[in-house]
């Protein structure tokens, strides 16, 4: 495939070197034609010029001309031709009308008497062609020339027997302007026909792009499998989410849109109170500010009113369609039970009344040298963690931050995982905009979060794993400290759909459907699992599983 895409730059690349050439020879071709056409049928007797205030807008000089009076002669077509072939240098102007006659007398090998008056009307005559532009106020002089057309004029003459050498008469006449626009005609006509055959396309070429082509087409098409899993996650009766607007308030979207209505995206409302400074404009942390009650900037709430019914407070019909089956293929592989969880020391629980799980997710509370409003745990605690049991295969999803990166690599390490991606949540504010004044960080303000994903034994194995269905990022909206985005159990569902997953150091925000969530920080006991229920009584009789090790022995 390479060296076929090899050929195909090489034939491109002398393609363009050729269609470059024929352009060139198209506009030489132009200027000749041009030139061809405004010089006199009888070169050797140039008629009575018009006056130059005629021509003042076609003549481009430095100034205005006298009127021209008839030519008593005119130079002989050798020595006009050398004329052309001087002006053709640009470094010979500026030149004097003088300068050319003299040079003349001495290029000529006939004693020929050429008096000035012969060379300035000859000069003359080039301006009222558009060849060069004069100078008449105290002498003529030569000022400025048309390049390209002298040079084009030059070319026509040095192909006729005129210029067949310095001096030499011609012996026969020069081509007349119909016989060189009969020529030129002929030749643009050549070259059309093989400008036309370079742009068509050759039979490698024509052959790749076929194929291109078909591996493109190849490439873009979707998958059995890949139509079977969006069938299985398609929302059923249309979406349920909304965008938010650009606009944030309704107010501004009414003014920027121009109507008497907003649009249907979602809004926000300014929340205006009494100690409410609106001239220092929006509060940095918006809905996480801990001092929203006292904070005088402006902060905001989701405008849920409908549009055109002022404080109406109704918000937007949202249903629900009952509980959700996940499913691989077309059975339950695993029966779902509804939200569990464990009011519990991790640290000294007994993992194994759990059972197993296909996905483990772990906020744990890092030692980050920094004041939180939540305990930590050292990094030996970290470490010693028995977190291999909950599973014999499956995924991990670890969330670190800071100095914790490291260490955590170290404990998936520890715990028996390999590292195998890292997803990323970007943090936005309420108006979903991104965080710039976080309260995370060191050196620098933190706007992102990370999430360590390592693997365990040979995923898929014994649970139906989907891969490629999500990307590693994550924008959404942060909220209360530690809470992490609801868009991440929806990835790991998408990834791990049917299966019983476990979530450590969660919180009562966190619990969700056919997950048990595991922290010190939960109301109580809650489980429905029949086996895990009795593995549970057993372990605990009593319940309390808040107990250190020591008192758990005695």
């Amino acid at each position: 495939m390479s060296d076929t895409f090899e050929g195909i730059n090489a034939l491109r690349q002398r393609t363009n070197n050729l269609r470059d050439r024929l352009q060139k020879r198209k506009e030489q071709g132009r200027a000749l034609l041009a030139a061809a056409s405004s010089i006199p049928e009888d070169a050797g007797d140039v008629p009575e010029l018009p006056p130059v205030e005629a021509e003042a807008d076609s003549v481009a000089s430095v100034a205005p001309a006298p009127a021209v009076q008839p030519l008593v002669e005119s130079l002989e077509p050798t020595m006009e031709y050398m004329l052309i072939r001087w002006l053709c240098d640009p470094n010979l102007l500026p030149v004097k009308a003088l300068t050319l006659q003299e040079r003349l007398k001495k290029t000529s090998e006939d004693e020929v008497d050429l008096s000035l008056d012969t060379v300035k009307q000859t000069l003359r005559k080039f301006a009222l062609q558009n060849l060069l532009s004069l100078s008449e106020e105290e002498e003529v002089l030569v000022v400025t020339t048309d390049l390209p057309k002298l040079c084009a004029l030059r070319d026509s003459r040095s192909n006729s027997s005129v210029a067949e050498g310095a001096g030499v008469a011609s012996k026969r006449p020069a081509d007349t302007a119909d016989d060189v626009s009969a020529k030129h005609a002929r030749l643009g006509q050549d070259e059309l026909d093989i400008d036309s055959l370079l742009q068509s396309s050759s039979v490698l070429e024509t052959e790749s792009q076929k194929v291109g082509q078909e591996i493109n087409d190849l490439l873009m098409s979707k998958t059995t499998k890949e139509l079977s899993l969006m069938e299985k996650f398609k929302s059923h009766g249309g979406t349920r989410l909304k965008e938010f607007c650009t606009h944030g308030t309704k107010v501004e979207c009414r003014k920027q849109r121009g109507e008497q209505f907003a649009c249907d995206k979602l809004h926000f409302r300014r929340i205006i109170k009494a100690h409410t400074d609106e001239s220092l404009g929006d509060c940095s942390f918006l809905n996480t500010c801990f001092r929203s009650e006292t904070c005088k900037f402006v902060h905001y709430e989701v405008d849920y009113s409908r549009d055109g019914v002022a404080g109406s407070g109704r918000r937007d019909s949202i249903h629900d369609d009952g509980t959700v089956k996940a499913v691989t293929g077309n059975e339950i592989v695993h029966k779902l039970y509804p939200e569990q969880w464990v009011n519990c020391d991790i640290r000294t629980l007994d993992f194994t009344v759990l059972g197993k799980f296909s996905v483990v997710m772990a906020d744990p509370p890092w030692d980050i040298h920094m004041e939180l409003p939540y305990g930590t745990m050292s990094d030996d605690e970290m470490l010693k963690m028995d977190v291999a049991t909950l599973q014999d295969e499956g995924y991990i999803f670890l969330w670190v931050t800071g100095r914790a990166m490291e260490l955590g690599r170290s404990c998936l390490d520890k715990w028996g995982y390999k590292r195998c991606d890292e997803l990323i949540w970007v943090k936005t504010n309420q108006l979903q905009r991104l965080i710039r004044t976080g309260r995370t960080g060191h050196w620098l303000n933190h706007s992102k979060e990370h999430c360590l994903i390592g693997y365990k034994g040979t995923p898929g194995r014994t649970y139906n794993f989907n891969k490629g269905l999500d990307c590693d990022v994550l924008v959404a909206e942060v909220r209360a400290t530690s809470h992490k985005p609801d868009e991440v159990y929806g990835l790991i569902e998408r990834l791990a759909p049917g299966s019983r997953k476990c979530e450590l150091f969660g919180r009562q925000h966190n619990v969700q459907r056919n997950w048990v969530t595991l922290g010190n920080q939960l109301d109580g006991v809650r489980l429905v699992d029949p086996e895990m229920v009795a593995r549970f009584k057993k372990a605990y009789p009593d319940g309390n599983c808040m107990k250190s090790s020591q008192e758990q022995r005695n």
